[in-house]
């Protein structure tokens, strides 16, 4: 466990010329086949922050859109400090009621590790495709090593919003009704009790 270390952190400044909140896809929505992951709308090749009263509902709202839709071949990648976060008690059951589609890792480096053991697969026609993943993650003091493994991975399958500002790219400030501008009209971020009672649901 010596890989993560204790990293100096750009200054504050850095960060809030990042700080958005209308910088999301207005065509992102999620929900059905026929449109992009709701984490698309949020996240970004480097990575994106969350801040703000509403940021646990956000992330909330982006994983049961992502478990809702695996049968497209999504993965969703946590720790589980942050899935206890999310879901509080609730989250020891929702980890085996949920597996494969939910990769639980036991710590920050353990999830880096997962992504990079990632292999791609070939298609019927002969392409080569990685999965689509989404990656929640709280960096703390190793953002320079989360931004690292983001530079290594393909950006067009992987999807990371990050607990917490991102001196790395965007940070997105959400209040609890949501960000200042939507990436559609009818975002409702989730309580834990709505999240919870959703993915029980998609049994």
């Amino acid at each position: 466990m010596n890989r993560l270390r204790k990293a100096a952190h750009s200054p504050l400044i850095q960060w809030l010329t990042h700080l958005t909140t209308p910088g999301v896809n207005p065509c992102a929505c999620g929900g059905s086949a026929s449109e992009p992951f709701l984490a698309r709308a949020f996240s970004h090749p480097q990575g994106a922050g969350v801040i703000g009263p509403g940021t646990q509902r956000l992330l909330r709202t982006v994983l049961v859109d992502a478990l809702a839709r695996s049968t497209e071949g999504c993965e969703v990648v946590i720790a589980r400090a942050d899935l206890e976060r999310l879901f509080g008690a609730a989250s020891s059951q929702l980890s085996s009621y949920l597996v494969p589609a939910l990769h639980i890792t036991d710590t920050l480096e353990d999830a880096i590790e997962h992504l990079e053991s990632r292999t791609p697969h070939t298609t019927a026609a002969g392409s080569v495709e990685q999965p689509q993943v989404l990656w929640l993650a709280t960096p703390g003091d190793d953002a320079d090593v989360v931004h690292q493994t983001l530079e290594r991975e393909p950006s067009t399958d992987l999807m990371t919003l990050l607990n917490g500002p991102w001196p790395y790219g965007p940070t997105h400030f959400v209040t609890v009704d949501g960000p200042q501008h939507p990436p559609c009209r009818n975002l409702d971020l989730l309580t834990r009790d709505q999240a919870i009672a959703r993915l029980w649901a998609l049994g």
